[in-house]
């Protein structure tokens, strides 16, 4: 856009998925009423950026998923690390066989 500005689209569902010519053309809509979806947008994405784009999604929804995770144990007073150090779970210690002879 010319003027500076993003766009900011609401959407609600994914429907449609096509390829042609190395794009990737991903329609997004919103439900109007219980029965009916219209289109809200089509996002237009270079096949060969796809992958790295989707990947890059899903990375910064488990990294807010985390935060958001953190925060409510935090809150809960049942948190006391971050939780990319957080320990793992200690694994209790082998039982020993007693041998009789």
């Amino acid at each position: 856009m010319s003027d500076g500005h993003t766009k900011d689209v609401f959407v609600e569902r994914i429907l449609n998925v096509s390829h042609a010519n190395g794009v990737f053309r991903v329609t997004l809509g919103v439900s109007e009423d219980a029965n009916n979806v219209r289109d809200a947008i089509r996002l237009m994405v270079p096949a060969n950026q796809l992958g790295p784009i989707l990947q890059g999604i899903a990375n910064a929804a488990k990294n807010i998923g985390e935060q958001i995770q953190f925060k409510a144990d935090d809150d809960d007073g049942k948190a006391t690390t971050s939780p990319k150090k957080a320990a793992a779970p200690k694994k209790a210690a082998p039982k020993k066989r007693s041998t009789s002879k």
